[in-house]
């Protein structure tokens, strides 16, 4: 067995599997695994990782098209490790940061350091920029929904799990939706396990133009954002955040032209601060689309008056 596996879900990005393969080779001392997760690629993914030395074991596996979280789903399925880093192909590790996630796990119990499932540390920019927030502290146990969404803490973070306990959290699939948020998986661990934290950079990140990270992946994967939603309504989330979340499960079943909105509702108790919400919800989605429309008639009118300067009216005598 292993002592890491990196999962690479791809789709057509073949050009920046060799940075992560470059920096998987400065992870001296280690054995790990690469599983390559092709989610039906068009272009020759399969032929630039076979043209990969094999100083760690790489896994290649292809997979009809069916969307990111289906190839992180195979990915995990096919782990052989005690501890598993979900990898974007388009980030990369920093030099030796498997020795030193490693030096947290305890061999005997197969746990981190104080029987946690996780060890999560920080993301940066390709400048050196800290990605969102730092951790309030330096190192400190504690777990996603109460630690991470109730303080309000922003941006990516990278999380290394126990292969055994991500095995038992696999995504869920939501119909023909390619996609759901990434941290439902991250709230459902956090209700029975343990994650610390640490300031200490694990990963750089890139944000590409076609990435998910760009997209309003809500909208787009209702079903999924519904699901989310319905889940973060209920405690241990902050109150606040119960009645975001109940608010915006509603838009989402709605959306969804969801029946028995109510009888579904996980967290029935503040159902009516929810209706509440959601009708403060859709106001705001109106006012951001009445603002859209004004600042392209604003374009609109600038390129018109453009247009006339650059052709002057013939006076007719």
């Amino acid at each position: 067995m292993h002592q890491f596996s990196i999962i690479t879900p791809t789709y057509n990005r073949a050009n920046y599997l060799p940075r992560i393969y470059d920096r998987l080779c400065q992870q001296d001392d280690i054995d790990f695994e690469w599983i390559i997760v092709d989610d039906g690629s068009t272009d020759n993914t399969k032929e630039v990782v076979s043209q990969f030395r094999e100083t760690f074991e790489i896994k290649y596996i292809y997979q009809e098209n069916a969307g990111q979280v289906s190839a992180l789903n195979t990915g995990t399925k096919n782990t052989n490790s005690y501890i598993t880093n979900k990898h974007d192909d388009d980030d990369i590790l920093c030099p030796h940061v498997l020795k030193q996630v490693w030096e947290y796990f305890n061999f005997d119990s197969k746990k981190f350091k104080h029987d946690c499932a996780c060890l999560a540390g920080l993301c940066q920019y390709e400048t050196g920029d800290i990605i969102g927030n730092k951790f309030p502290d330096d190192y400190i146990v504690s777990d996603y929904i109460r630690y991470i969404k109730n303080n309000n803490i922003r941006g990516d973070k990278c999380e290394f799990y126990l292969t055994d306990v991500l095995r038992k959290y696999p995504f869920p699939i939501m119909g023909k939706e390619k996609n759901i948020a990434p941290s439902i998986v991250h709230i459902r661990i956090a209700l029975s396990h343990k994650t610390l934290y640490m300031n200490k950079v694990f990963q750089e990140k890139q944000f590409l133009s076609d990435g998910l990270s760009t997209k309003n992946y809500w909208i787009m994967y209702p079903l999924g954002s519904e699901l989310y939603c319905n889940e973060a309504s209920v405690p241990p989330f902050s109150f606040k955040l119960q009645a975001k979340y109940s608010g915006e499960y509603i838009f989402y079943a709605r959306l969804n032209k969801k029946k028995n909105i109510y009888k579904n509702a996980r967290n029935k108790k503040i159902f009516l601060l929810g209706i509440t919400v959601y009708i403060l919800f859709c106001v705001k989605l109106f006012l951001k689309r009445f603002e859209l429309l004004q600042n392209i008639n604003k374009k609109i009118k600038k390129i018109l008056n453009k247009n006339n300067q650059n052709h002057p009216k013939i006076i007719r005598e």
